[in-house]
């Protein structure tokens, strides 16, 4: 192979481990993510293993992770019985995936956790001095503040996850930035 397709691609495969490892997911998950993304063919986990130098069990656990993300496929290949693993390679289709099961789940369990705080302060305002009270009004301000925020980000990714349906995903992919 080339030179310069072997450093384009080992580059763009150790871009992908350091973004998934900037949003908290694994970098051996991002390296397989990006090596099944730039193969036109579907991969088996026994080519994933040789690609990253890896276990075959920390490839079939990875990809297990890619699959509960909506980031990679099973696909069936024709006269094998191996697994083969395809990339989902549409990236809106990607963030609306992890948008709606990770950052969605965590905004609501913020909300829920600010609510009970909320109601702990509450329930203890009569048993609390002066300076308590004080302390538990500041408290209060700060919580109602994250409380907004926090609602402005649930609204933010539901109309994200919402209009999926409304937004020409496909036209946006194709504009050209220069």
């Amino acid at each position: 192979m080339h030179k310069n397709l072997v450093a384009v691609n080992s580059s763009t495969v150790s871009g992908m481990g350091r973004l998934a490892r900037f949003f908290g997911f694994s970098e051996v998950m991002g390296r397989l993510y990006g090596i099944a993304l730039l193969s036109p063919e579907a991969m088996s986990l026994d080519d994933l293993a040789s690609e990253l130098k890896i276990s075959k069990g920390s490839v079939s656990m990875n990809m297990r992770a890619l699959e509960r993300w909506g980031m990679a496929k099973e696909v069936w290949v024709r006269g094998e019985r191996k697994k083969y693993y395809k990339a989902e390679s549409d990236m809106w289709q990607v963030i609306r995936n992890v948008l709606g099961s990770r950052e969605q789940r965590e905004v609501l369990l913020a909300l829920q956790v600010l609510g009970d705080s909320v109601e702990k302060l509450q329930l203890a305002e009569s048993e609390l001095s002066a300076e308590e009270l004080k302390l538990a009004q500041y408290y209060l301000e700060r919580i109602a503040d994250l409380q907004s925020f926090f609602k402005f980000a649930q609204i933010a990714l539901e109309t994200i996850l919402g209009s999926a349906e409304s937004l020409d995903f496909e036209a946006i992919t194709k504009i050209e930035i220069q």
